[in-house]
């Protein structure tokens, strides 16, 4: 069976009994008198498929849940598949890129190849399938040691997904894009000894850390690059309430693309492995964001973008702090780092069972 608009993933048909919150429509569904009740592409809530019980079809078809009869989770389906193979490759090829084409900026005074640098990147995009599976992939290339190159990577990933997900313009994606990419290329001045040293920073140490945005700025102001993107490097750690660096900045007066690119930053970040720390479940870095980042950036960018990160994680397989594993099947959009997860039989509203949380995306 096909589904609509040429999507060729699997689809089912399945009665109405067996609805649940999170599947995803293939197939308009009419009422007995050929009146639309909801698009292909919707995505099944409990009001939607009361909507649909109403109208007394008895039918519908949706796409299959990704998981597969052995039992594998989403994340080790993504990690046995050709297209996480592909996307590997590519990612270790623009990490190697990158560090070169950093390299020769810095130390040969070099222009940048903008147009080999976004190629290599949208060869990337390409390998996913899909702007929401770059999240997924990223989650699955956790693993890899983390270096400043390929937290910028990582970064410009995010950021062109951002990009897209504003409704920015070819030109704006592009540049955004590369903005993620240079962001921190000032840590390449910084001594090595400092950016992966195990312990805690002293004040001294970390005061030299703070100083590759200026350096980053420094080494590319003579550039002919984008301005947009020379303000992402020299504000990417400025924050809306005037606590961030190096200026201490407030809200107008931080670049859009910079408060972007420190969004996507932070975000990385957090959800990357370090030497001092293991990574955060991305729904505990959505909490910090919801909790304390309304003041620290632009809710214009913020609240969409939390949005979409969260809805990329939906039938996603997790482990709970009470230990127990479920699937996320609705988002509660009122406070989007408590889904509500199906435990067996069972739904489990984090939003009301406030002592349980999301630990762990399997």
């Amino acid at each position: 069976m096909a589904a609509q608009n040429g999507d060729n993933r699997p689809v089912e048909r399945i009665l109405i009994s067996r609805a649940m919150p999170g599947m995803e429509l293939a197939r308009d569904i009419y009422s007995r008198n050929n009146q639309v009740i909801l698009n292909a592409g919707s995505v099944l809530d409990a009001q939607k498929i009361s909507k649909i019980m109403f109208y007394a079809v008895d039918t519908i078809t949706v796409y299959k849940q990704a998981t597969s009869e052995s039992g594998m989770t989403l994340t080790q389906q993504l990690k046995n598949s050709v297209e996480f193979r592909e996307f590997t490759q590519n990612y270790d090829n623009t990490v190697s890129a990158l560090k070169d084409q950093m390299n020769k900026v810095i130390t040969e005074n070099a222009e940048l190849d903008e147009d080999f640098l976004v190629g290599e990147v949208d060869r990337m995009i390409m390998a996913t399938g899909g702007k929401s599976r770059i999240f997924n992939m990223l989650h699955c290339i956790r693993d890899y040691d983390e270096l400043t190159y390929m937290h910028s990577v990582n970064v410009s990933l995010i950021c062109n997904c951002f990009a897209k997900w504003l409704g920015m313009n070819e030109d704006e994606q592009r540049v955004l894009t590369l903005a993620g990419l240079l962001h921190d290329v000032g840590k390449t001045a910084i001594p090595r000894e400092i950016l992966h040293k195990p312990d805690s920073l002293t004040p001294e140490e970390y005061a030299i850390v703070k100083t590759h945005t200026i350096k980053g700025y420094d080494s590319i102001k003579e550039k002919h690059i984008d301005d947009r993107i020379k303000m992402a490097v020299l504000q990417h750690h400025e924050r809306a309430d005037g606590s961030g660096y190096p200026y201490g900045k407030t809200a107008d007066q931080i670049d859009n693309f910079a408060m972007i690119t420190a969004i996507a930053d932070v975000y990385d970040a957090m959800t990357s492995d370090r030497i001092y720390r293991p990574r955060i479940c991305p729904f505990e870095v959505v909490r910090s964001f919801e909790n304390d980042g309304y003041s620290k950036f632009d809710p214009q960018f913020l609240v969409p973008l939390l949005e979409q990160i969260s809805e990329v994680y939906m039938n996603h397989t997790v482990r709970l702090s009470d230990d127990k594993v479920g699937k996320i099947v609705l988002m509660n959009k009122q406070e989007l780092s408590k889904p509500i997860v199906q435990v067996d039989d069972t739904f489990v509203d984090l939003s009301r069972q406030r002592g349980v949380k999301i630990s762990e995306i399997l």
